[in-house]
C-alpha cells in the first residue's frame, strides 16, 4: 500500500491556484477545437500534431516571467472504441482513418510552473440531433458521465476515498456497465501529475489502496473509464509513442543515443510525459526510448485494449478540493452529446435480450427431453475452464495498467 506520512498541498502556494486554472483552460479551449475537427477521413496522428502545437502556440501567448517553466503535459491521444488510451501513432503509421460511429478517447494535459491540468473526453463521431448515439455507446457515455458528476459533487474535506468508490461500485451496479480494472484516481503536486494519494475506482480486493481522508487545497485527477466488457485490459501490438521519466531511477546507459535520449527529456520534458515525435531523429529517439524503458528509466505508456467489439468510454477531469466548494479545473467544456436512450430504456432492452435468451434455452431443454438418449455414461457436459491471469504493473500508482501482462499456457488436452 501507499504510504502518505505527509500530505502535500499544491494550492499552500497563492499562485498555484492560478496556475493550475489557467493550465486547464487552455486545456479545454484546446479540446474543443480537436473534437470539432475529429471528422471521418481523418488521421489521428495528424489530429494530435495539430493539437499539441495549438497547446504550445497558447502557452507562449501568455505573458509570463522567463524562469516559469510550460509546455505539454500530457502529449495528445486518441483512442478508438476499444482501446483504453494512449494511442498516438507516428505520422504516416496510423491503423486506420477515423470513421462515422467510432468511439474516440481524446487525452492531453498541460502544464504552467509544474502545475499540471489532463483532461479527457469521449465522443462518437457524426453524432448529432439528427444522429443521436444508442446502444451500448449511449449506456456507457450516459453511466460514465454520471459517475463522474458524482464524485465531484461528493469529494469534500473530511470525506474518504473508500466513501467515493462506494459512490462509484454502486452507480456501476445499478447501470449494469463494468469499471476498468486496474485505473486510479490521483492527488497532483508541483511537477507531479501522480501523486501517492489515491483512490479505487473499482473497490476490488486487488485494487485495494491506503484509506485517505480529503482534505482542503489538495489537488486531484479524476480518471473515469467504463466497459461493457469484464474490465480486464490487456497489452496491444501498437508500438507506444508516449513515455515518461522515472526520475528516482538511476542507471549507467550503455548506448551513445541512450544517453542523448535521456539528457534531451532531462532537459525539455521535466518529470512530465512526451511522444517520441519530439525528436529530430525518429529511428534514434525510439532506440534510446526502448534501451531507457528496458532498464527501468522510462516508464512507456501502452496502448491497452479490452474484451473483443466492447466499447470504453473514459471521462478525466482535474479538481481542487478548496473549503468552500470542489471546483472542476478541466471538464468545464464537454463535447455536444444527443443521446436517444435514458437508462431506464436500454434497462428494458437488456431486460428483452435476456427474455429471448431464456425462452430459446427452455425450447433447447425441451427438444433436448424429446429425443432419445443413446449417449449413456457420457457424462452431463464438457464444460469450458476459463483459467485464471496474473497481471504484472509497476504500481498502484500507474493508472491504467502499463505493467505486461503474465498469460499462463493453456494445457493441451
Amino acid at each position: 500500500m501507499t504510504t502518505t506520512e505527509e500530505i502535500i498541498k499544491p494550492l499552500s502556494d497563492p499562485e498555484a491556484a492560478g496556475h493550475f486554472k489557467k493550465a486547464g483552460e487552455i486545456a479545454d479551449q484546446v479540446m474543443s477545437k480537436l473534437v470539432q475537427q475529429c471528422k471521418p477521413g481523418q488521421k489521428i496522428s495528424l489530429l494530435c500534431s495539430r493539437s499539441d502545437n495549438l497547446i504550445l502556440k497558447k502557452l507562449n501567448a501568455l505573458d509570463l516571467d522567463e524562469e516559469i517553466t510550460k509546455g505539454i503535459s500530457f502529449p495528445t491521444s486518441i483512442s478508438f472504441t476499444e482501446m483504453a488510451g494512449y494511442y498516438s501513432p507516428m505520422p504516416g503509421k496510423d491503423i486506420k482513418m477515423i470513421e462515422k460511429g467510432d468511439l474516440l478517447k481524446i487525452d492531453l494535459g498541460v502544464q504552467i510552473n509544474g502545475y499540471s491540468a489532463v483532461v479527457n473526453q469521449s465522443i462518437v463521431v457524426g453524432n448529432s440531433e439528427t444522429n443521436p448515439v444508442t446502444g451500448d455507446h449511449a449506456k456507457l457515455l450516459s453511466t460514465g458521465k454520471k459517475i463522474m458528476s458524482e464524485i465531484i459533487a461528493n469529494i469534500r474535506p473530511g470525506v474518504t476515498n473508500t466513501a467515493i468508490t462506494k459512490i462509484i461500485t454502486d452507480i456501476e451496479k445499478e447501470s449494469g456497465v463494468q469499471m476498468v480494472k486496474d485505473v486510479y484516481s490521483h492527488s497532483m503536486e508541483k511537477d507531479i501529475d501522480e501523486g501517492v494519494r489515491l483512490i479505487s475506482m473499482t473497490g476490488t480486493k486487488e485494487s485495494k489502496v491506503e484509506k485517505i481522508t480529503f482534505e482542503e487545497n489538495e489537488v486531484y485527477t479524476l480518471d473515469v473509464l467504463v466497459t461493457t466488457g469484464n474490465g480486464k485490459l490487456h497489452v496491444s501490438d501498437h508500438r507506444p509513442t508516449i513515455f515518461k521519466r522515472e526520475k528516482k531511477r538511476v542507471h549507467q546507459l550503455g548506448t551513445k543515443a541512450g544517453r542523448q535520449v535521456l539528457f534531451f527529456v532531462k532537459r525539455n520534458h521535466l518529470d512530465f510525459a512526451f511522444h517520441t515525435k519530439a525528436f529530430k531523429s525518429i529511428d534514434k529517439a525510439w532506440f534510446g526510448c526502448k534501451e531507457c524503458s528496458k532498464v527501468g528509466l522510462f516508464i512507456p505508456y501502452t496502448t491497452q485494449v479490452g474484451s473483443k467489439n466492447e466499447p470504453i468510454v473514459g471521462f478525466k477531469a482535474t479538481i481542487m478540493v478548496l473549503a468552500e466548494e470542489t471546483v472542476k479545473v478541466t471538464g468545464i467544456y464537454e463535447p455536444p452529446m444527443f443521446l436517444d436512450l435514458t437508462e431506464k430504456e436500454v434497462e428494458k432492452k437488456d431486460e428483452k435480450k435476456d427474455e429471448k435468451k431464456d425462452e430459446k434455452n427452455e425450447k433447447k431443454k425441451e427438444n433436448e427431453k424429446k429425443k432419445p438418449n443413446n449417449n449413456k455414461g457420457r457424462g452431463k457436459g464438457r464444460g469450458r475452464g476459463r483459467g485464471k491471469g496474473k497481471a504484472k504493473g509497476k504500481g498502484k500508482g500507474r493508472g491504467r495498467g502499463r505493467g505486461k501482462n503474465k498469460k499462463k499456457k493453456k494445457k493441451k488436452k
